[in-house]
């Protein structure tokens, strides 16, 4: 301390004839001195502070770029002035009056900095910090949404026909599940050091591109809403720029784990991009497209980039032709069940199916339920689309049973949405009733990503789903969290081994999903549950898994999912060849 003191430019004597707190500090922001004012303002001791930067009592009210903008007036003009909020040691956040001065030395180098200020006790912000608010997101530092238009605008008006201006969207993927998992405190510090790296991304490459975007307020970098980001470039025609080249960089350096609050965490993101006068001719046209084609890129499973095209726009304009018609679609009963045969393993005879829904869209025709359900999921249609579908599957089993089929279960698909409505188990109970179908002749398939969205909810309602007779399997299984933990806590009756290591089963070939197969099977068997492999094409498959010892086996090898007469034919068939 005493070191620090020979250098300060005052006296302790001439410090305390201050009114006003006052902090002198080093050409390096190293605070030096500190007078009584500013200890019985701030709450802490002389000894607490010297050797520390200003940086130790900061609100978290300021951007990084507010203070970017303060250096950058007392680097360049010598001097700043404006309201500021800092924290007391209490953690008190209040407001002061900070005029801010650098002291050179002969040759003209700044050597200190000298601040002083007082209590505004004014929670009015000032013209100055009015005028920020209103552009500058406030969790980032960023331009908001109406700022970032404005600017694209203006870039827009300048670009010459030698230019060209590429406009990215960039999504943090499944960001909902970071809040969930660790809480919205942490998905804020989240959000603001990814703003970070996007901004020194956007400063990096402007400033490697020939024609740099020179003047500081013109940045093309903004937050758009929640964890989507904005930020273009302007490129020289005559630059050999590789747009997937940039996009890779850009993916590579946002992936990179984040440590939060004492969390490693790991994400990804999509990226849209679209050109101006390639795709676009307006801010309007630019950021929509581009903003499409991230939504194709978290479509495709995420952790992607994807430049616009006619293509994609068609794509979209299909997606809202679907997303418009399908609640109408449920009152007209526009859609159509499927059934697809289980199998014994040994026998090849029917021993269950499953329900699979499709839609005869009057203008795109038939569409898979890959294609509707997770736009149904997104708009609410998927509750009035999932009474319909379980109601209409339980009519389908009743009639089969009452015509001498009995004891084939019917395996029915239950969204996430489904689960976590307060009034889905209302409605099933009704159904119920209304179908008269035996409960015993009803599975319910539910994935694991469903049931770990709440687990504790998703066990209470498998109880009570299970207590009225009605069996649960779990679909995928294995492509999820596949934690053991869980599984031996869940009431199931059913494990679905899921296509995906089916498919690379081979007679006379030992390989990863051949063990985990077995390992699922013997797992099975000890919890008591049944086990159905799905996705079975080929003999040497049918073989293999019933050698393992799976119960039942699903797949094109049998029948792909048909409409209900011919499912009707196809297990007569079955029975009258059991009973040769």
């Amino acid at each position: 301390m005493e070191s620090l003191l020979t250098e300060v430019p005052f006296t302790p004597e001439v410090m305390e004839l201050f009114r006003d707190a006052v902090l002198v500090t080093d050409a390096a922001g190293t605070i030096l001195q500190v007078n009584q004012a500013y200890q019985d303002i701030s709450g802490y001791r002389e000894d607490e502070l010297i050797g520390q930067r200003p940086a130790k009592i900061k609100s978290g009210r300021h951007s990084q770029v507010f203070y970017e903008s303060m250096w950058h007036d007392l680097t360049t003009l010598g001097a700043w002035e404006g309201e500021i909020w800092d924290r007391r040691k209490n953690s008190e956040v209040y407001p002061k009056w900070l005029k801010i001065q650098a002291i050179r030395n002969t040759d003209g180098e700044i050597t200190h900095y000298v601040g002083v200020f007082h209590e505004t006790h004014s929670h009015r912000p000032s013209f100055h910090e009015r005028e920020r608010l209103a552009n500058i997101d406030p969790l980032t530092g960023l331009f908001n949404r109406h700022c970032y238009r404005e600017f694209l605008t203006r870039m827009i008006r300048t670009i010459t026909s030698r230019d060209q201006l590429v406009q990215l969207y960039l999504d943090i993927d499944r960001f909902k599940e970071i809040n969930e998992r660790y809480g919205y405190v942490v998905g804020d510090d989240l959000i603001a050091e990814f703003a970070d790296r996007v901004r020194a991304l956007w400063h990096d490459i402007n400033n490697e591109l020939q024609c740099p975007i020179q003047r500081d307020q013109e940045q093309l970098i903004g937050r758009f809403s929640g964890d989507e980001f904005l930020m273009a470039f302007r490129f020289n025609q005559n630059e050999e720029i590789d747009l997937n080249t940039l996009l890779e960089r850009i993916c590579h350096t946002l992936n990179q784990p984040y440590k939060v609050r004492g969390h490693i965490i790991y994400i990804s993101c999509s990226i849209g991009t679209a050109q101006l006068h390639v795709d676009a001719n307006s801010d309007d046209e630019l950021i929509s497209h581009a903003e499409s084609a991230m939504y194709i890129a978290k479509q495709t499973g995420g952790n992607c980039s994807m430049i616009f095209t006619q293509s994609i726009q068609e794509q979209i304009e299909r997606r809202k032709l679907i997303q418009q018609s399908l609640l109408q679609a449920v009152e007209d009963e526009q859609f159509e069940l499927y059934y697809q045969p289980k199998v014994g393993g040994i026998s090849r005879r029917v021993c269950g199916y499953e329900a699979l829904v499709r839609w005869n869209h009057p203008s795109l025709g038939m569409l898979s339920p890959v294609e509707f359900i997770p736009i149904a999921e997104d708009n609410g249609a998927i509750l009035p689309l999932g009474d319909w579908i379980f109601e209409n599957a339980c009519l389908y089993a009743k009639n089969l049973n009452d015509i001498g089929l009995i004891d084939l279960p019917v395996a029915i698909n239950i969204s996430a949405i489904q689960l976590s409505d307060p009034g889905w188990l209302d409605r099933l109970l009704l159904i119920l009733d209304k179908t008269q179908l035996a409960t015993h002749l009803i599975e319910l398939e539910l994935t694991e990503s469903q049931l770990l969205t709440d687990i504790e909810n998703s066990t209470d309602t498998i109880n009570y789903i299970r207590s009225l007779g009605i069996k649960v399997a779990l679909d995928d299984f294995g492509t999820g969290y596949s934690s053991l933990s869980y599984l031996r806590n869940l009431p199931l009756d059913t494990l679905k081994i899921d296509r995906s290591f089916v498919s690379h089963l081979q007679e006379g070939h030992e390989n990863y999903d051949l063990a985990i197969i077995k390992a699922v099977t013997t797992l099975a068997k000890q919890l008591g549950m049944a086990l159905v492999a799905e996705g079975v094409e080929q003999s040497t498959q049918e073989k293999i898994l019933t050698d393992i010892g799976c119960d039942q086996l699903q797949g094109y090898l049998y029948s792909k999912p048909i409409p209900a007469e011919e499912f009707l034919e196809l297990c007569l068939k079955s029975l009258a060849t059991s009973k040769k």
